[in-house]
């Protein structure tokens, strides 16, 4: 601890960037692009050398996102049902990655 204050973890930080991330995709999907963060997205969690049963569950979330992200597409603007569904995914994900690291 220094100056008083505790530093966050790395692992809060991550979490934090992946909501962000997925909500920036929600945006970019409202105007038309909803594929704009999946090439990322992909790239960070399936390329982290977590176990198969671990990158098939995120392989099958990302890709229930993609088409959700397809759907705000469709409607061409955010309401907050769609801010709804995506924290959804995001715990989702999140309990994937929190069970591949207590497994180690």
């Amino acid at each position: 601890m220094e100056g008083g204050r505790e530093k966050p973890s790395v692992r809060a930080g991550s979490e934090e960037l992946l909501f962000e991330v997925l909500k920036e995709g929600l945006f970019w999907a409202a105007l038309g692009r909803p594929s704009e963060v999946m090439p990322f997205l992909r790239g960070k969690l399936l390329g982290n050398g977590f176990s198969p049963k671990a990158k098939e569950e995120l392989q099958w979330l990302l890709d229930q996102l993609e088409k959700y992200y397809s759907h705000v597409a469709a409607s061409g603007r955010v309401e907050e049902r769609h801010l709804r569904a995506i924290k959804s995914f995001y715990r989702d994900i999140v309990v994937v990655l929190s069970v591949e690291r207590a497994e180690f």
